[in-house]
């Protein structure tokens, strides 16, 4: 996952789709969040999060080639619906006092 286009090596978002529950997955997906607005927090300059991207290079096409590793798919609305992406942020930016940009919970 990536906030405003920046991320730290715990903002990997791991799924499995064929063994996690879709609760599973939503808690997986807070505790991502929650990990980098902890971080993002302590910063003394900050503005207002724009964009918040969860993608994976870990497709294949449909006779098993695998992707380029320069297309970055995103998994919004796939592995987890974008309401939910949006409750999530909404909640961890409540806890960690973050303020996030009007049109990202537009989408």
């Amino acid at each position: 996952m990536t906030f405003d286009g920046k991320s730290k090596s715990t903002s990997q978002f791991f799924f499995n789709l064929k063994e996690d529950s879709e609760e599973k997955t939503s808690e997986k997906l807070q505790k991502t969040i929650e990990d980098y607005f902890e971080y993002y927090s302590n910063f003394q300059n900050k503005v207002p999060i724009k964009e918040v991207d969860a993608f994976s290079i870990d497709f294949k096409c449909s006779n098993k080639c695998p992707m380029n590793m320069k297309n970055k798919l995103s998994v919004v609305n796939l592995v987890f619906h974008s309401q939910t992406l949006a409750m999530c942020l909404e909640a961890a930016a409540e806890k960690y006092q973050i303020e996030l940009h009007p049109d990202l919970l537009k989408r």
